[in-house]
């Protein structure tokens, strides 16, 4: 059951970390120079942090799905 869940494009942790780290590096570039959103408090900055994280992670993985859907179909002989 791990292995399926670690082979499956659903669930990724590098893919979490990646777009948490780049979220990261936007929402700070933000707070600290740009102020396009105000961001006053540590509750605002984290919730901008988790909020556009799971949006970064929703749409890497909706990617990744139709990447994985590509590369199965080319394994199978189906190049449609």
């Amino acid at each position: 059951m791990r292995d399926a869940l670690r082979s499956s494009p659903l669930f990724s942790g590098r893919r979490l970390l990646i777009c948490l780290v780049v979220t990261l590096v936007v929402v700070t570039t933000d707070a600290l120079f740009l102020h396009l959103e105000p961001i006053r408090t540590a509750t605002d900055f984290a919730t901008e942090v988790a909020i556009h994280t799971l949006g970064f992670y929703g749409g890497y993985t909706i990617v990744a799905l139709f990447n994985r859907s590509g590369a199965e179909r080319e394994k199978s002989g189906d190049r449609g």
